[in-house]
């Protein structure tokens, strides 16, 4: 165990000393640097001016870290903060025992001015062995009064189930989330970074906020066409640029600024993330060489239903209970999401049928299928996804899925939220599919993705079992009877 002093926490603090250097955190010079700036909506859902504790689960590299610089260069500079009540450290390389004395030191140092609110950032504490266990005994020894707190982590069964050991412990307002999430930016957030204009074309035919939005498409699904759905058509072509632009660079923001500036990703950028990925599952002890099998098999099968038995058999690993294991760890590292079937007889989802399966974000999928396929450049792997019609389609669905999940958490924000219980897909006896059920409340709302210019009257047929849906579509828009065509880049720009 290492031992600490006060100076070797105003190392990581260095405004104590100098309130202006935080202007040259090497995070907030990146942040400033980059042509295109994301502040994630998330920040306006964060209130620091109560005893809270607030958890941040995100992917690697998403921009959890760069969150909380820019929330400590705000305290400091707009809201006038003492800086010496504003601690942040990052928690990568110590263990519980330190955190501990790292925390108790620098409460004991500020304790003469114990009056004035204390703002405390613990960057990465899931690399900490048992640190909820830490904090829970600092909570209870009273230290955490008049002290607001954001605690990140990119594990997401580790810090979301630690956070639940501290109830009644975590303050907040009542009703409020405290286990926020950060993932990489969604469609709408991607064309109002790389287009603001749209931002004034939303205010304009009064589509500012995401409930205004999501009520378009609930009114497609009863027929209703709204006029503002025939402002936004008007801009579909340039919509669609930019959503092929998604589909190669995903919502990443450091990967949407290369990919913007150089209209190519370097093969560091994506090792960067490959890394990072695996760092994560070592730290629990899973196998490389298992994740890369499961992985390419996800990849080669990815929105198709398939078992846990079908998935290992082009693997050496003999267990489906192994496979699933991997599953389940790549998920709480916001990797991939998992989907069930439902059944209408039972009217609910079942979980021991065949599973589909999604990579996340679609640079991820570009970087991991190069990866697993052992391919030279990546890049130039990411250029032959997006020109197979077949994979595109299947990355698109994913799109889609990632979008309906958001939808669903959006809809009903809490704190123990669980994807699989709002959107799953189904398949009837004889076979016909629906790609996503979106369930909400006691109501059924079908999508399926038929990334095509040209739509049949059969392919609307699969939604007779539930009386309408949404077919989701290249470019075609409009309405077939008690069913709607949506082009899958005006859906998502209102998710």
């Amino acid at each position: 165990m290492d031992y600490f002093d006060i100076s070797q926490l105003s190392e990581n603090n260095p405004w104590w000393k100098d309130e202006k250097s935080i202007n040259q955190d090497i995070k907030i010079k990146t942040f400033d640097e980059v042509r295109y700036k994301w502040y994630p909506a998330l920040r306006y859902y964060i209130s620091l001016d109560k005893d809270v504790i607030y958890t941040i689960r995100g992917p690697r590299q998403v921009g959890k870290t760069t969150l909380l610089k820019i929330i400590i260069k705000e305290l400091i500079n707009s809201n006038k903060i003492n800086p010496e009540n504003i601690f942040f450290w990052s928690f990568e390389m110590n263990n519980a025992e330190e955190l501990s004395q790292i925390i108790q030191i620098y409460l004991n140092w500020t304790g003469v001015n114990s009056g004035d609110r204390k703002y405390l950032f613990f960057d990465e504490i899931c690399s900490v062995k048992n640190w909820q266990r830490e904090i829970l005994h600092l909570s209870n020894k009273g230290l955490f009064e008049n002290c607001s707190i954001l605690i990140t982590g990119s594990h997401s069964m580790d810090i979301k189930y630690s956070g639940e050991t501290l109830p009644g412990r975590r303050g907040g307002s009542e009703d409020e989330t405290l286990d926020k999430i950060l993932l990489p930016m969604k469609f709408s957030e991607f064309v109002k970074l790389i287009e603001p204009k749209f931002n004034g074309i939303l205010s304009d035919i009064n589509l500012n906020h995401s409930k205004e939005k999501h009520n378009l498409i609930f009114k497609f699904f009863e027929g209703e066409d709204d006029p503002r759905m025939q402002k936004l058509m008007l801009y579909k072509n340039e919509l669609v640029v930019l959503f092929d632009q998604y589909i190669a660079c995903g919502g990443i923001p450091y990967v949407i600024n290369e990919y913007m500036n150089k209209n190519k990703i370097s093969n560091n950028t994506f090792n960067i993330y490959i890394s990072s990925i695996i760092g994560d599952l070592r730290r629990y002890n899973f196998k490389e060489n298992y994740f890369k099998q499961i992985i390419r098999e996800i990849c080669r099968t990815v929105s198709d239903p398939i078992s846990w038995n079908n998935l290992s058999q082009n693997t050496d690993i003999k267990s489906h209970n192994t496979i699933q294991d991997y599953v389940g760890a790549m998920e709480e590292l916001f990797v991939i999401n998992t989907i069930y079937a439902y059944s209408i007889d039972k009217n609910r989802i079942v979980f021991n049928k065949n599973k589909k399966l999604y990579v996340q974000d679609p640079f991820i999928f570009h970087a991991l299928s190069g990866w697993s396929n052992a391919e030279a450049d990546y890049f130039i792997n990411l250029k032959k996804n997006v020109l197979d019609l077949e994979i595109k389609s299947k990355i698109i669905e994913g799109i889609v899925q990632n979008h309906l999940c958001r939808l669903a958490y959006s809809l009903n924000p809490r704190d123990l939220f669980d994807p699989k219980d709002h959107v799953c897909y189904y398949r009837d006896k004889k076979g016909k599919e629906i790609d996503f059920l979106l369930l909400t409340e006691d109501k059924i709302y079908p999508f399926e993705v038929k990334y095509q210019s040209t739509i049949k009257k059969s392919d609307l047929s699969n939604f007779k079992s539930f009386g309408r849906g949404i077919l989701v579509t290249k470019d075609n828009y409009g309405f077939s009877s008690s069913y709607g065509c949506l082009p899958v880049s005006l859906l998502l720009f209102l998710v």
